[in-house]
């Protein structure tokens, strides 16, 4: 294991990640966003290139890209979860995002 140098930005509450070539797609828990990266070849470095931020992600856990699109998985922890106190709205979603 090696760390690596991020320009632009962090993965602070990074939990779902997917890796194809040299973008590196990041979804943030806490703050709702994901973000894409472009790892450099030598793997020691990666800029940030963008990052969307959206309440409607309900805390997003995980993800895949499929056909161009972003696919995200909503907790919703932070209701009735570890974040937060109420009772989750079944069934749980998964929200689609286009362009990141």
């Amino acid at each position: 294991m090696r760390r690596v140098a991020l320009h632009g930005g962090d993965v602070l509450h990074g939990d779902g990640l997917e890796l194809r070539g040299n973008t590196l797609w990041v979804v943030h828990n806490v703050s709702n966003t994901i973000s894409r990266w472009h790892v450099f070849d030598d793997g020691a470095s990666a800029r940030l290139e963008r990052k969307v931020t959206d309440e409607a992600l309900q805390i997003p856990t995980t993800m895949v890209r499929s056909r161009g699109r972003t696919l995200v998985v909503r907790s919703q922890f932070d209701k009735g979860g570890p974040m937060g106190p109420g009772t989750p709205q079944m069934p749980f979603t998964v929200a689609t995002v286009n362009g990141i």
